[in-house]
This record gives C-alpha cells, sequence and structure tokens, in this order.
C-alpha cells in the first residue's frame, strides 16, 4: 500500500469532475459503467458505484462529472474503472489507487468551485456544481494577525486610520506525493472554497501572502507541508476617523 492514498469515507457524499487534458470523443458514453475493483488485483468489488454525466464543452466533444455515496466496503485500497460496456467491457479508464474508511479522524471535507473556468473545469457552464471531497489536513489553531494605515505626524508619532483584524488557521497536509501537492495547491487557488469542519461548512481565502511552499528533499517521495487559510466571517475592520 502507498504512503498516501485518495481518502473516502463510506456512505459520504461526493462529487468530481474529470478536469482531463484531452476532450473525450467516444459515441458509447451511454454505456459506460463505472465499478470499484481491489488496487492490485483488480478482482471487482462493487459494480456501477456512480452514474456520470455528460459535459459537453465543445462541439460534440466533452468531459464528464459525478455526485455520488461512497459504497460500504471494508477499510482496504481499492480503484475506479471505467467499462465500455458496447465494446466487450474494454477498460477505458483506472484511477489512482485509493482508501476506503470508515470515520472522517484526520480528514477534512473540502468543497470548492471557481466563478471562472481554470484548469479544464467547466465552472461556468456548470453554475451549480462544486468538488467535494476528503482530504487528509489538520487544523491547527489560528492566529491574529492586525495591520494598521496610517501616516506619521510631525511630531514623530503615528496617526492610525484603519486597522484590520483577520484570523488566519495554519493546516498540515499529510504524508503526498508531488501529485498530491499539486492538487492541493490548485485547489486553494478557487474562489469559492469551502471546508467541513464540525459537520458545518465555513468559507476560507488563501491570504494575499498565503503561499504553499513544498521542501522537498532529493531521496524524499512524500512530504508535509502547511498552508495559512484565512476564515472569511473573523475578520474586521476598524477606521480610527
Amino acid at each position: 500500500m502507498a504512503t498516501y492514498e485518495h481518502k473516502y469515507v463510506t456512505g459520504q457524499s461526493y462529487s468530481h469532475y474529470a478536469n482531463i487534458d484531452t476532450l473525450e470523443t467516444n459515441a458509447n458514453f451511454n454505456y459506460w459503467r463505472v465499478d470499484l475493483v481491489h488496487s492490485d488485483s483488480f478482482v471487482q468489488v462493487v459494480t456501477d458505484v456512480m452514474t456520470l454525466t455528460k459535459d459537453i464543452v465543445s462541439g460534440t466533444d466533452y468531459r464528464w462529472y459525478t455526485t455520488f455515496n461512497f459504497p460500504t466496503v471494508p477499510n482496504n485500497c481499492y480503484r475506479f474503472v471505467i467499462i465500455d460496456t458496447a465494446n466487450s467491457d474494454a477498460v477505458l479508464y483506472i484511477s489512482d489507487e485509493l482508501e476506503s474508511v470508515s470515520s472522517d479522524t484526520g480528514l477534512i471535507l473540502f468543497k470548492y468551485r471557481n466563478a471562472k473556468n481554470i484548469l479544464n473545469y467547466n465552472y461556468e457552464g456548470l453554475p451549480s456544481f462544486y468538488n467535494i471531497f476528503h482530504v487528509e489536513v489538520k487544523k491547527r489553531k489560528p492566529n491574529v494577525n492586525l495591520s494598521r494605515d496610517g501616516y506619521d505626524l510631525s511630531s514623530g508619532t503615528f496617526k492610525p486610520v484603519r486597522t484590520v483584524r483577520t484570523k488566519n488557521y495554519e493546516f498540515v497536509t499529510g504524508w503526498f506525493d508531488n501529485n498530491e501537492h499539486d492538487a492541493m495547491s490548485a485547489t486553494l487557488i478557487h474562489s469559492d472554497l469551502q471546508l467541513g469542519i464540525d459537520g458545518n461548512y465555513l468559507a476560507y481565502t488563501l491570504p494575499e501572502d498565503g503561499s504553499y511552499e513544498t521542501d522537498w528533499q532529493e531521496d524524499y517521495e512524500v512530504i508535509t507541508t502547511g498552508f495559512r487559510l484565512e476564515q472569511n466571517n473573523e475578520s474586521s475592520s476598524n477606521k480610527a476617523i
């Protein structure tokens, strides 16, 4: 088993968009089926685990998306496979390895979309679609930052005009490989980013001075990293005059 896999909580609802680089042209889309299989043996575990919806992007060319409940299966490592039942059950796509878990301990539910199309996502064509998935991330205590705008008086003192108070939370990832870190950093740039914590979705924003830095060592395949997010409803501004 890999050090880190995509994690799915049994019974949880998820939404995914296939933001593949090349548009699909397969005319047999209506005969596609998605199965859940064991990650190594590819033995079928659950048949027809989700329904795919076609998203016409250009002419008749398309990508697809889905909203589904992850099935109740033993905690193990699996993959999704897309099969063309009209073509002798030919395997069209194979997902990365994923892990099923029975608890969301150590996981945070990310829900996000963007105002404009980015990263091969057709957000403008699907105005109500959100990506929803769990990420192995820990939330730490907040840091409160104060910034003041104003001017210096002739006496040498500073005259504050506006004070802004923001509360930033630090998050620390699990042991991600390079692809997982790329996906995480891409998620954070979305204009509508919500995190499901303690049963509620709260909106967060990447601060203007925010960054996502990975300190790779030459012989490391996986590392953890930290990033900061500003919780949208916990900032305030005070004008002195």
